[in-house]
């Protein structure tokens, strides 16, 4: 299936919540900018009516941006995961993992055989990873031009990492999911 979100365009600008902090609403800062399990939010959300849908589980050469921010150099190959996180049925959340292809299989071969379990069981779980700062931006326009809403395209991203694991998270919060919040 293709996925018509990117999250390496060279047009997005990712910032910090200092800068979006007085330009956002309440609802969009406290689901963007929240450092707590996105998955526990999710299901708390859905009264466990949640799933994990997966697109591709697959390895390839890391974008020359996600290979910046995970501190690699550029041509590297990495273990991609995209999924929608639905509740009620309907994606709320688009999400991409990118993790460095070594460093999954020397230290946490879990992170490569998840399926249609969460993400956030391992990050947030028995060993949880330390996250950084997150950062989040707006997409001034629908990726999917028959998709245009009034509810606007945020994303966020931030780096886990344990050990020498470190593990990639981008999120893009869909229409339906501010929908369900409205």
């Amino acid at each position: 299936m293709e996925v018509p979100y990117r999250f390496s365009q060279p047009q997005l600008k990712w910032n910090s919540y200092c800068h979006w902090r007085s330009s956002m609403g309440a609802t969009h800062r406290d689901w963007l900018f929240d450092r707590s399990s996105l998955t526990r939010r999710l299901r708390t959300l859905s009264d466990d009516e949640f799933e994990v849908i997966p697109l591709r589980e697959e390895a390839e050469p890391i974008s020359p941006e996600e290979c910046r921010v995970l501190g690699l150099q550029p041509g590297v190959m990495g273990w991609i995961r995209e999924v929608y996180l639905a509740g009620f049925g309907r994606p709320w959340v688009f999400a991409r993992t990118v993790i460095n292809h070594r460093d999954a299989q020397d230290s946490d071969s879990q992170l490569l055989q998840l399926g249609n379990i969460p993400l956030g069981s391992l990050l947030f779980g028995d060993k949880p990873y330390k996250r950084s700062e997150i950062e989040v931006c707006r997409y001034r326009d629908a990726c999917n031009a028959s998709a245009r809403s009034a509810y606007p395209l945020w994303a966020r991203r931030s780096v886990f990492s344990r050990g020498q694991t470190r593990v990639l998270v981008h999120e893009m919060f869909l229409p339906a999911l501010w929908e369900e919040l409205s």
